[in-house]
């Protein structure tokens, strides 16, 4: 609904539009400006499933929707930012959200297979998911910048179109013929955006290097992140490591005003069925709260179950 012109027609015109366009996108880029029409977005609450009771707003999710002209210029600066990262290998190397030959079946090919050979070696490994609430939403414009800034290091004209992309957006709601009063967005990379989804993982990059310290085992796809440890039976003290490093984990999201949801961390213990196993079931804290194993757990659309002899069955949803 904020287009000039429908999408379909725009494709039909292109070779009568494309010099036009292509100014407007090197101005964008040369200027370090990002004209404001772009930066208004129309939401429009979608029910996430056909079951769910209509008359309650949690059971809605907001999809928003972008002028076709602001994505084709995100999608050249995405294309320019994904090549720096990838040159410079600034990304990190266990993220497995949108980038080029990654996915969630290469992020759970490993995480199985690591899971497998520690079984293997008759190990007793914990696999924990951890839950954020509403990440894309809470990301702080002030703290992304500086990780462009210090993290990635983009300077100059490009981190000044970094900062007018972000700053002044707008968003209203839009349902059936009405729409709402128009609100700024102050918060959150742009939702519907191309370039959203690259800025949240450039915001989570300081994750990695907090749980390397702690010799824990992860892997993450966009704001789901796996965490997993192995040890001996005799040896499950070194679980005590992965406590720790659930603690620091939090400290650093509440600082970074991203929320690690505790009731919905999800756990499973794969191993032997020998004591330690067991009694390790009884004393897990997590998060400073104790937490029980489940059976199976839901990983990336694919269902985990630990099953007896030291192996895992993996269940596919079909969606």
């Amino acid at each position: 609904m904020l287009d000039p012109i429908p999408s379909r027609l725009l494709k039909d015109l292109l070779p009568d539009l494309i010099d036009p366009l292509l100014n407007i996108i090197n101005s964008s880029l040369s200027l370090g400006y990002v004209p404001q029409t772009f930066k208004l977005a129309a939401i429009k609450p979608l029910i996430k499933k056909p079951q769910l009771e209509p008359n309650k707003l949690i059971n809605y999710r907001p999809i928003s929707n972008l002028p076709f002209l602001s994505k084709i210029l995100e999608k050249v600066v995405s294309s320019q930012l994904s090549s720096f990262l990838q040159k410079n290998d600034i990304c990190e190397h266990f993220q497995s959200g949108f980038r080029p030959s990654h996915s969630t079946e290469t992020a759970l090919i490993r995480v199985t297979n690591d899971l497998l050979l520690s079984s293997d070696r008759g190990c007793i490994s914990l696999l924990v998911l951890l839950d954020l609430s509403a990440a894309f939403d809470t990301v702080d414009h002030n703290i992304l910048l500086n990780r462009l800034e210090n993290y990635v290091g983009i300077r100059g004209s490009a981190l000044a179109w970094f900062k007018s992309y972000l700053s002044d957006r707008y968003q209203f709601v839009a349902v059936n013929e009405e729409v709402s009063y128009q609100s700024q967005v102050q918060y959150g990379v742009p939702q519907g955006s191309v370039l959203g989804p690259l800025l949240f993982t450039l915001y989570m990059l300081p994750l990695g290097d907090i749980i390397r310290k702690y010799g824990v085992s992860f892997h993450c796809y966009a704001d789901d992140t796996q965490l997993y440890i192995s040890s001996r039976p005799g040896e499950t003290y070194q679980f005590d490591k992965l406590t720790d490093c659930v603690a620091e984990l939090k400290n650093w999201m509440t600082s970074n005003f991203l929320l690690l949801n505790s009731e919905k961390t999800e756990v499973l213990i794969i191993g032997p069925k020998t004591s330690a196993c067991k009694n390790l079931k009884h004393c897990l804290i997590l998060d400073g709260c104790s937490v029980n194993s489940s059976s199976s757990v839901r990983n990336l659309g694919v269902l985990f179950k630990a099953l007896r002899r030291r192996t895992i069955q993996v269940h596919i949803f079909k969606f």
